[in-house]
């Protein structure tokens, strides 16, 4: 894959350059930190994939992302930002974005997004393969099949955006949470053993490994939740995603623990949260 870097501080552009070789997720094929003289280079050399920065001086990724856009359709965009007000998230995904990098970048989180997104680049090229050989004429049961799988694709990139913002794409259990999101979601159920049993046989796992992995990794979100509002006090994190997925009085224990007044810390339960992304993943 071949990657274009679009951010105003230099230092950033060559940490996401260096992430993308020593990962050898691709090659750079270019960077500026103008997002005017961007839109030339990239329309111009045409990359599978552009990381953009949401906030620029003279531009900003949205209004650059658009003009793009106009002119080519398959070019692939990530933002890379410390956003949470769910309108904005919204607007950027409403002008092409795929998926988040948060700020600042994190090299498992950056390694894990963008082979998300080259999978995503993969499957598009599949699905256009097959329609070249497919009928254009589509009968009424495919187009609602087609409509399905449009509407569980947003599902899941509002799932991987909480999950971004979090702080858990990073971490193992954040793949089986994912995989019990799609099982739910598929089959309109609330978190049970049922579920559980499902993903046990689909990965030859056990429950309890897996379980357990979800804890873990649903504890890395509810601690990186509580040092946000212990360092910044940045309570829209609160509004915009955890409240989905915690209640206040376990954000409050986990904050108690890392200050020293509570040895325990929140409480996981992993049936909340589950069951909070599922209600996060269906609002438009």
């Amino acid at each position: 894959m071949r990657y274009y870097i679009v951010d105003d501080n230099i230092a950033t552009v060559k940490t996401l350059e260096n992430i993308v070789k020593s990962r050898n997720l691709g090659s750079v094929c270019g960077y500026s930190t103008s997002p005017e003289d961007a839109i030339k280079e990239i329309l111009e050399d045409k990359p599978e994939i552009v990381l953009v920065d949401f906030l620029m001086e003279g531009m900003d990724g949205v209004e650059m992302i658009e003009k793009i856009r106009g002119r080519n359709e398959d070019i692939c965009f990530v933002m890379i930002s410390k956003i949470t007000d769910k309108e904005m998230v919204q607007n950027a995904y409403t002008a092409g974005i795929e998926f988040f990098i948060n700020k600042p970048v994190n090299i498992v989180e950056v390694e894990t997004v963008l082979n998300n997104v080259m999978e995503k680049i993969k499957m598009k090229g599949m699905l256009s393969q097959l329609k070249t050989i497919m009928n254009d004429d589509e009968s009424e049961t495919r187009r609602a099949k087609n409509q399905k799988i449009a509407q569980d694709g947003a599902k899941h990139k509002n799932v991987d955006h909480l999950l971004g913002n979090l702080g858990m794409l990073g971490e193992r259990g954040c793949q089986d949470i994912k995989r019990v999101f799609a099982f739910m979601s598929e089959h309109n159920c609330e978190y049970g053993k049922n579920v559980l049993s499902h993903i046990e046989s689909e990965t030859g796992d056990s429950a309890k490994n897996i379980e357990q992995r979800m804890r873990r990794a649903i504890k890395k979100g509810l601690t990186n939740t509580a040092n946000i509002l212990l360092d910044d006090d940045y309570s829209d994190i609160i509004d915009v995603y955890a409240h989905y997925v915690f209640d206040f009085y376990t954000i409050r224990e986990e904050m108690n623990c890392l200050k020293g007044k509570s040895s325990t810390g929140g409480k996981v339960n992993v049936s909340q949260f589950m069951n909070g992304l599922i209600v996060y993943g269906s609002e438009d």
